[in-house]
This record gives C-alpha cells, sequence and structure tokens, in this order.
C-alpha cells in the first residue's frame, strides 16, 4: 500500500505480515488480513505509529500479499480482496463442501481449469489467473509501495528458492513485479504447470514455492528497520494445525500429509527465532558493557534484530469443521473462513497489544 509507510517515528511499530500457501483456506487469511487492517487503523487513531512493514507470501498467500500491498490505502485493500475472492467462489447454492470440493477439481472461476498439456507435465491451465490478478492487483501502486513485498517460488532446474521482491530486502535485489512472478509462486505441480519467468534475460522455470518453504519468515525479518527503538512484529498465518485425529479415509489421509508438507515447519521456525531472540539479547547486553567497541563490531551488533511472533493458527477442532477446505472454493466455505481467520486474528492480536499495554480500544 503506498501509504503504509508514511509515518515516522522513535517509537513507531514495525508489522511483518507472512501468508502461506493453501489454495481455498487462503480465506482465512482474508479474514486475518481484514482483522490486521482494524487493528492498524485503531493504533493510528490513537497516536500510535504503526507501519505494514513487509508481506510475504507463497502461493495463495503470494495473492493475497499482492492485494493488499498493490492497493492504494488499507481501504482498497479491503475492497480488492473481496472482489478476488467473490471471483473465486463457486456460487452453487445448498452445495454441501463434500460436492463442492469435487468440483474444484475441474474448475475454480477466475483460477484454473483442467486441461492437461499435451506433454503430460500438468493437468490445469492457470492461464485465467493473469487476467484475474491484472484485474484486482495495482501492479504499478504495489511497485512504488513503501511496504517490502516478498513473494518465493521454486525453480524447477536448479531446486533453489527464488525470491521476487519489490523493494530490496537484506541480500534480495529488488525488481518490477508483475502478475507471472505471482502466479509463478502459486504453480503447486504437479497439478500446475511451471510458469515461465524472465530473469535478466533468461528465462527461468518456477513452481510454487511452496514446495520448499511454505512460510517465509526470514525475509520478512530482513526488512525490518534494525532501529533498536522499533517493535517490531511478526504476524504469522499458520493454515495447517499441528495436530489432528488419525486419518480414516483416503480424503483425510491425502488432507493430513497437505498440513504436514506446509505447515509442520512453523513450529521449527518459531522455535529457532526464539532462539535467535535470546542470543540477540545476550550479544546486545555483552556489547553494552564493552568500552569504545571497535565501529565494524558495532555495525555488526546494530543489524541485528530482536522480533516479537503472534501465530496466528488454525487448531484441530477448526480442521475437523473444515474437512475440505483445501479444495473448497464454496461462497459459504470461503465466507466462513473469512470470518473465522477474522476471530482468530482478531482475538491473537488483542491478546498480543493487551501484553504490552497497548491494546487499540474499540476494535470489533
Amino acid at each position: 500500500m503506498t501509504d503504509a509507510t508514511n509515518e515516522t517515528s522513535a517509537t513507531r511499530t514495525e508489522i511483518g505480515l507472512v501468508l502461506q500457501g493453501g489454495g481455498a483456506l487462503g480465506a482465512y487469511e482474508w479474514g486475518g488480513i481484514l482483522a490486521l487492517l482494524d487493528v492498524i487503523d485503531k493504533q493510528r487513531a490513537q497516536g500510535k505509529p504503526t507501519l505494514l512493514k513487509v508481506v510475504t507470501g507463497v502461493s495463495i498467500g503470494a495473492i493475497n500479499a499482492a492485494c493488499v500491498v498493490g492497493a492504494e490505502d488499507d481501504n482498497d485493500a479491503r475492497a480488492r480482496l473481496g472482489a478476488l475472492w467473490n471471483d473465486f467462489m463457486i456460487k452453487v447454492a445448498f452445495l454441501p463442501a463434500a460436492v463442492t470440493a469435487n468440483v474444484a477439481f475441474f474448475e475454480v472461476p477466475n483460477f484454473y481449469r483442467f486441461s492437461p498439456g499435451w506433454n503430460f507435465t500438468y493437468l490445469y491451465q492457470t492461464k485465467e489467473l493473469l487476467e484475474t490478478l491484472r484485474k484486482h492487483v495495482n501492479f504499478a501502486a504495489l511497485n512504488e509501495s513503501k511496504t517490502a513485498f516478498v513473494v518465493t517460488a521454486a525453480d524447477v532446474e536448479r531446486g533453489t528458492l527464488t525470491w521476487f521482491a519489490n523493494r530490496q530486502v537484506g541480500n534480495i535485489a529488488p525488481r518490477t513485479i508483475g502478475p507471472q512472478h505471482v502466479l509463478a509462486s502459486g504453480s503447486l505441480a504437479p497439478q500446475f504447470p511451471w510458469t515461465n519467468v524472465d530473469c535478466g534475460g533468461e528465462e527461468r522455470h518456477y513452481w510454487d514455492g511452496g514446495l520448499i518453504d511454505n512460510t517465509p519468515l526470514g525475509a520478512a525479518i530482513d526488512a525490518f528497520d534494525p532501529d533498536p527503538s522499533v517493535c517490531r512484529l511478526l504476524v504469522v498465518m499458520n493454515l495447517f494445525p499441528l495436530t489432528s485425529k488419525l486419518p480414516q479415509t483416503y480424503t483425510e489421509v491425502s488432507e493430513r500429509v497437505d498440513q504436514l508438507r506446509f505447515g509442520n515447519r512453523l513450529l521449527q521456525d518459531a522455535s529457532t527465532a526464539r532462539q535467535f531472540n535470546e542470543l540477540i539479547s545476550t550479544i546486545k547486553q555483552l556489547a553494552a558493557r564493552v568500552p569504545d567497541l571497535p565501529k565494524d563490531l558495532d555495525d555488526v551488533v546494530k543489524r541485528y534484530k530482536k522480533v516479537e511472533t503472534v501465530e496466528i493458527s488454525l487448531g484441530a477442532d477448526d480442521s475437523l469443521a473444515d474437512p475440505y477446505g483445501f479444495h473448497d472454493f464454496s461462497q459459504q466455505g470461503i465466507e466462513q473462513r473469512r470470518d473465522r481467520g477474522y476471530e482468530l486474528a482478531l482475538a491473537a492480536l488483542r491478546r498480543h497489544f493487551a501484553a504490552n499495554t497497548t491494546a487499540p480500544e474499540g476494535v470489533h
């Protein structure tokens, strides 16, 4: 968003938003984003400078991220997300989620449709998604935004993770972001074809970044300001619950495999982040005790950033109540996930700000 980081203050809060991939589960992220924007608005209304510093995403998370950063302001972001998800909805009344999920095996409006390639390397064509992205994302605003936008894709031949960013983030060089970069992040194999992207005159082939890492925390942390007076808050939307009942059907087995494949690393990453925070605190305390610390060492110490994390996670109960969530693009299913995502995110953010005595009031 072009106005996301226009405020400056020595006591500001910077927020990094991390959005996972997960098909129709991305509607939970829609709701979570709405809650986060409401909280940011309330913080600002109370005179507390709060900046959406960076949004990182993978797959459907990259699509949601593009709508947020590729918007003129918060209200425009809300409208773009609503219009996007309205275009994705399968609007057939009174069909249960199990049936609608089966419809999604053939097509999702404005997203993909069953159309195997002649060389049998994919099952669906995704050309419609490019047009949908052009319709709902203001790429000019995205590329001009002071909010960092970072999405990932997996290089098919090199087997490496590639970052596409609108501005310099750590060692990630900026580039002009277009619909093809977002599509590349969501090109989930073997269902979808790889996406060709021009990288400095060389065409590379990319699959969904979630195949390597579905939770791009590192880029979000790198985007934060190293100023020690800044409060850095990492908001992570975790779409895949850690615990679950024992699967009893092939469908349930498939859903559980997706949960373990795409969500389980977050626990390891969060544990690593906590260890780094402890290490950074120790380094800074030791550095403060050293008189006349050489400038080169002082600069290194200042580059390390302590980050607080708010994890917004679906629980086992949510998973049990939404067994077809990955594929269910029905209007009812999407709207229910949006509302649940809003509820979960608002509760988690309220707990965080209450514990830090800066809870925004009047957010409902």
